[in-house]
């Protein structure tokens, strides 16, 4: 299922041919078509209209919102009222699928293999395969180390980036994200993926010639630095997330194409590593870096933005 925020911050499903469908009034609908009395006071109830509550509802609002798609598929258009409960791509607005302003969002930082080595290599002026970084973890040199975003910053997908007047060197990053579903404190690995609700892809936006800011305080939190979305594609979709493809454009030219098979450490690792310290609520956020350095830096000017995911 591909959740979407749309128009006045309603959920909705994205279908395969780019409609969106508003869950919380097709379920309405679905329960009025059985008979049920005050379908709305129900459908809100089972399938809240909005996304943060609809994942703290768990499999029970994810159920109803199966039963809702069903209803649609047999033909029906319209809510209990009339009211109308699907939308072509061109009649909505599609916001980012930030579950709330309340939602903590985890950056894994210097997380795959070929990033790292290219960074390092960089910095140090030496050259550094992803042999040497592999040949670091085991001797357990490579320390886990990270940052945090805040939501204030992140925009949707088609939403316009400000490039920083006090920045030369805009970059960009496109990773994948898991949104957890459910609260949890002292998680084991073996349970981690079992905390999430599913995926969405963070672009992690970076003023890199900002020597002085060494923790990210403000190279990596200005205004619509993290653009997030279009949707978040729930887990039972994904299956294994580690196999996922990304790639990222930039006015129409590939800067970015790999995979997450190159992450050092995979998504129960972090979801382990963060509860230890922290209960993680649903609605929080950890994206898991990106493949590879950026090929090229943005300049002062337009640009325009494309992230994906794709099977690997």
């Amino acid at each position: 299922m591909k959740l979407v925020v749309f128009n006045s911050d309603r959920l909705g499903c994205l279908l395969e041919d780019g409609s969106i469908v508003d869950l919380n009034l097709a379920y309405a609908a679905e329960l009025s078509w059985r008979g049920a009395s005050r379908p709305y006071a129900h459908a809100y109830s089972l399938l809240p209209p909005r996304l943060s509550e609809f994942i703290e509802e768990g499999e029970r609002a994810l159920k109803a919102a199966e039963e809702a798609l069903q209803y649609i598929g047999k033909g029906y258009k319209e809510g209990p009222r009339g009211e109308r409960i699907i939308y072509k791509p061109n009649e909505v607005k599609i916001h980012a699928p930030l579950p709330s302003l309340a939602s903590r969002i985890a950056m894994a930082g210097a997380n795959f293999y070929d990033h790292t080595a290219g960074v390092i290599s960089m910095m140090t002026g030496k050259k550094v395969t992803v042999e040497d970084i592999k040949m670091e973890l085991a001797m357990g040199k490579h320390q886990p180390w990270g940052f945090w975003k805040s939501c204030r910053n992140v925009i949707g997908p088609d939403e316009a980036i400000i490039y920083p007047a006090r920045t030369n060197r805009l970059d960009y990053e496109v990773e994948v994200a898991a949104i957890i579903g459910r609260r949890g404190k002292d998680i084991s690995e073996r349970d981690a993926m079992s905390y999430i609700f599913g995926y969405t892809i963070v672009n992690d936006l970076s003023a890199r010639d900002q020597p002085d800011d060494r923790g990210f305080f403000l190279a990596k939190n200005f205004d619509t630095s993290t653009p997030m979305g279009p949707c978040i594609v729930t887990a039972d979709e994904i299956g294994d997330p580690h196999n996922l493809g990304m790639r990222l454009k930039v006015n129409g030219e590939i800067r970015q194409d790999g995979s997450m098979k190159m992450m050092i450490r995979g998504f129960p690792f972090w979801i382990s590593y963060l509860s230890r310290d922290m209960t993680l609520y649903p609605g929080d956020i950890i994206s898991g870096g990106t493949w590879r350095e950026p090929r090229l830096t943005l300049h002062q000017g337009t640009l325009r933005v494309r992230q994906a995911l794709r099977s690997s």
